[in-house]
């Protein structure tokens, strides 16, 4: 069928050609791509409708493209066809450019650094490159990019080209605008053009006549130069519109300056396949600061003060937004009307910040502050001053069910000095009725992003949404002379208002540059120019729900790490599963890809654990395969005496010949637990015990479940049947800080039983738990995913009789490596000047969803005789998640490759960690030269060495 389509600017410039079946657009992809680079599946299709905007619009197609050749090719079928191509990168934006209903065109999986030049302090790179990778990777060659947006740990290099992005050290080092020097984009016509600032010469004259879209563009410049003059915006920011100001001061410069066009274009003129980026030197010294107002006012007097100090980045948050994201929480005084954020930097590690830290007090004690200036100096003390800050707006899902933050005036510009004169008119504009409304932003240039709390679904939030967007808008630009947007985009949000803040003569200049760039209108209709309501495509159902969409929790899925793709993600997987036509059957891939790391969980400000929610959908379909191997496990009269025959023959079958014959034999029982389930033969097993932990330590078994002492170890399957000394080492530790422990009937703790659908099963083993756990004053763990599930019982059980005694054995669990914290058992030697064994900690992802993250890291960093080194991606997945790498030991490896690289770059000789599970994917992956312990194995020896003992209990002293 054919359906005319009104194009952004009302007119009809192209009919689109929409497919009788949707899958016709993605087959005639697939015989033009790869065919595993086309999706167009329904759980693809949903996890790709929304990105972190107000809005839903489902494609029809999506594309992974892995080369230039991939976006000339969707390009070319694209405009042949009339089709949409909406690009994509992380689908961090707040304003809607990032969905579209004909193809996505997703550039994540281009990740690479082509070129970085060192001396220069440049780098040329593909656009699926994240910003915080990007600068961790540039960050041993002391360069970064100096624009920061707050999704910085998701949003992608190609995505904040797109926007012109900024964030809040724009004031040392400007916008993305002020920090590319080149591009490569693909144009409408599928030819390639090479963006660059050309010198108005002969050189130009021959791109001019290989573009005739350039030719146009210039003329067009060279014939409205007066009017592009007279509407320039007069504020310090501005990503509203095209950027023909930039180019007119390119001419005025003698240059044609194509890259101030393209950056903030937002895929409306092409597709970027590289940028070329200005590097900046990283600083070696930095401090900030928290400045509590009492009067609001005074914060304009205050500003252009603090400006004179010359900060990276200046802060404001007002008194709706301290409150909205908790006072208590985050020790802001109850009678701070305003709390700004200074950063003050320099590139020369000296007291050379010292003279203007003086000045930042001399200035705040002009003003009434609510308590003294906060300071801080080293890296954890300025990241948690920050960290409310730039986890604001999804942390505003937590506030009301209903009522959700709004970003539909979010990203307004007005001079500086006059940003508290702003909020002092919005808290009129949303006093009456009063609304919750979070003002926050980068005051040291204006920008304010203003979110109000309300509820869409309801008629009279709608009406008043719809009554101050323009209210509020159109207030900015006559009373203020400011800019609607900022940082964040027009996108579909402000699309509508771009005629309104430049006129119709500019305006309609606009519209002609996209139709020279592209004429047949496929590039990303109705962004940045539309006559459009802004309110169409809002996403009003997902209101009701708790996720943000803000992809914090893409940042950490180790999943989406390796595939690249939102239907293999964590905010894709909320989306598949929550909505309301959820099939398993058509869904089984995602769901089941998830590794129930619990990372999504641990970083997600708006509480949202979307493992739980894939939990519940995998209980709705238990897998059967799974179910007889815990049904086998849970006969321990009959399941342990065969565990005990595998490890007293282990040295006859685990060797490579006969190791290929079992995952031969395996494998059709293994494809009933998953498709990609394998034993893999060049997988290190651990060694099984053929003594098992209960075996050994039989004195501390109570008889008739009686319990003898107030603690109890809960060493779980790992620590009992595995010979890898982690239990040993647990309970000579308890012995050594005087807890003679019990070890209590037990049964699984439950996570790997729930992780395959059986929540019932695993709630009948927690029913055990809680029966035989509770009579003690502490119950102590050695395995990160069980200390998770004996904490995580009253969720297991909400609502039910078993929650109240759950949530009292929540209180009592503690993992090894808090009770070495508290007891202080490990003290360091004085130092000798020798060096120790490098030892760092990879942080298990369960024991840190547990809230246990300092502990492990105060111990490891007390033990004599060893140099405790961070690693960067610490708190990443390792990929083994229990029973995951037999699952999909292909993923797992994948997963894996990251954490292996971390590790290597600490050039540590011993990986630290705090779960058995763990162990085997460390000691899988890493294998020779590099040790893997349980960080009670090393606390063992410190504390055998400190009593001059080796851990075997040999006197070591002589």
């Amino acid at each position: 069928m054919q359906q005319h389509v009104v194009d952004t600017i009302g007119l009809r410039v192209m009919t689109l050609i929409l497919p009788q079946k949707a899958n016709t657009i993605a087959s005639d992809l697939r015989h033009r791509l790869s065919e595993s680079l086309v999706l167009d599946d329904v759980p693809s299709r949903k996890a790709y409708s929304v990105d972190a905007s107000l809005y839903r619009v489902e494609p029809t197609a999506i594309v992974l493209v892995e080369s230039e050749g991939d976006i000339q090719r969707v390009m070319n079928y694209a405009v042949e066809r009339g089709i949409p191509v909406t690009p994509r990168a992380a689908g961090t934006n707040l304003t809607g450019s990032a969905v579209g209903s004909g193809i996505i065109l997703d550039v994540s999986r281009l990740t690479r650094i082509l070129e970085l030049n060192r001396e220069e302090r440049w780098a040329r790179v593909q656009p699926g490159l994240v910003l915080n990778e990007f600068n961790k990777r540039i960050g041993p060659h002391g360069l970064m990019f100096g624009p920061d947006p707050s999704s910085g740990d998701m949003c992608k290099l190609g995505g904040m080209v797109a926007n012109n992005s900024s964030g809040p050290h724009t004031l040392r080092y400007g916008s993305v605008k002020d920090n590319v020097t080149a591009l490569r984009v693909c144009l409408a016509t599928g030819s390639w053009l090479d963006v660059r600032a050309y010198p108005l010469d002969a050189s130009l004259a021959g791109v001019l006549d290989r573009h005739a879209s350039l030719a146009a563009l210039k003329t067009l410049l060279n014939d409205h130069l007066d009017l592009i003059r007279s509407k320039a915006p007069r504020v310090s920011k501005n990503s509203c519109g095209y950027n023909l100001f930039g180019m007119a001061d390119g001419l005025a410069r003698g240059c044609f300056d194509l890259p101030k066009l393209f950056v903030g274009s937002e895929g409306t003129l092409g597709v970027v396949s590289e940028a070329t980026l200005r590097l900046v030197p990283r600083p070696q010294a930095t401090v900030a600061a928290l400045i509590h107002f009492i009067r609001l006012e005074e914060v304009g007097e205050a500003v252009p003060q603090l400006l004179t100090l010359e900060p990276s980045a200046l802060e404001i948050m007002d008194r709706h937004t301290l409150d909205l994201i908790g006072r208590s929480r985050h020790a802001i005084p109850p009678d701070a009307a305003a709390t700004l954020l200074i950063e003050l930097d320099d590139v020369v590690e000296s007291n050379a910040l010292r003279p203007r830290v003086d000045r930042l007090l001399h200035i705040a004690r002009r003003f009434r502050l609510a308590t003294d200036v906060v300071l801080a100096h080293d890296r954890e003390q300025r990241e948690q001053l920050w960290k409310a800050r730039k986890a604001l707006y999804p942390t505003l899902y937590r506030f009301d069910a209903k009522r959700r933050p709004i970003n539909y005036v979010d990203d307004v510009v007005v001079r500086a000095e006059r940003l508290g004169e702003l909020v002092q008119y919005l808290d009129g504009v949303f006093a009456d009725p009063p609304v919750p409304v979070a003002i926050f932003g980068h005051i040291g240039n204006g920008n304010a992003h203003i979110v109000p709390l309300l509820d869409v679904n309801d008629p009279s939030d709608f009406e008043r949404m719809v009554r101050t967007y323009h209210e509020v808008h159109q207030t900015v630009l006559e009373r203020f002379d400011g800019s609607i947007c900022g940082e964040h985009g027009d996108g579909r949000v402000r699309a509508q208002y771009v005629r309104r803040m430049f006129g119709d003569d500019l305006y309609d200049l606009f519209v002609r540059v996209k139709r020279t760039f592209d004429p047949s209108g496929v590039l990303n209709p109705g962004i940045k120019l539309s006559d459009r309501p802004f309110t169409e495509h809002i996403d009003y159902p997902r209101f009701a729900k708790s996720c943000a969409t803000c992809a914090k929790c893409n940042a950490v899925c180790p999943v989406y790490d390796v595939f690249e793709s939102e239907d293999m993600s964590s905010r894709g997987w909320y989306e598949i599963v929550t909505d309301k036509d959820y099939s398993y059957l058509d869904s089984k891939r995602v769901v089941e890809a998830c590794t129930n790391c619990k990372s999504c969980r641990a970083v997600c400000p708006a509480g949202v654990d979307v493992s739980e929610l894939i939990l519940a959908r995998r209980a709705e379909q238990p897998n059967q395969a799974a179910g007889l191997l815990f049904q086998l496990h849970a006969r321990a009269w009959l399941f342990e005496p065969l565990l005990k025959l595998l490890g007293a023959t282990q040295g006859l079958w685990d060797r490579p010949s006969i190791r290929g014959f079992i995952e031969r034999l395996t494998r059709p029982l293994l494809r009933k637990v998953a498709e990609t389930a394998r034993l893999p033969k060049e997988l290190l097993l651990p060694r099984l015990a053929r003594n098992h932990l209960r075996d050994r330590h039989a004195d501390l078994v109570p008889p008739d479940g009686l319990s003898l002492r107030p603690t109890a170890y809960f060493h779980g399957c790992a620590a009992n049947y595995f010979d890898d000394g982690v239990g040993d080492a647990v309970i000579d530790i308890l012995r050594r800080v005087n807890q003679e422990p019990d070890l209590p009937t037990q049964r699984c703790s439950g996570t790997p039983i729930e992780t395959y659908g059986h929540r019932e099963l695993a709630k009948h083993g927690a029913r055990d738990n809680l029966r035989s756990l509770l009579p003690y004053d502490t119950v102590v763990t050695g395995c990160a995913s069980c200390t998770l599930m004996l904490k995580d019982y009253s969720r297991l059980f909400a609502g039910q009789p078993e929650e109240r005694d759950a949530k009292a054995l929540a209180k009592k669990v503690k993992h090894i490596a808090e009770v070495l914290a508290e007891s202080g058992a490990v003290m360091p030697k004085a130092h000798s000047g020798q060096t120790g064994r490098r030892v760092t900690y990879h942080s298990s992802c369960h024991l840190r969803a547990a809230g246990v993250t300092r502990e492990p890291r105060a111990v490891l960093a007390a033990l004599p005789g060893t140099d405790y080194v961070e690693m960067e991606d610490a708190d990443r997945c390792a990929g083994g998640a229990g029973t995951y790498v037999l699952k999909d030991y292909t993923t797992s490896q994948a997963i894996f490759a990251r954490k292996r690289e971390a590790i290597a770059r600490t050039g540590a000789q011993i990986v630290a960690t705090s779960c058995p599970a763990c162990m085997i994917q460390l000691s899988n992956g890493l294998r020779e030269g590099t040790t893997v312990k349980h960080i009670a194995q090393l606390a063992q020896e410190a504390l055998a060495g400190q009593a001059g003992m080796d851990p075997s209990g040999r006197d070591t002293s002589t």
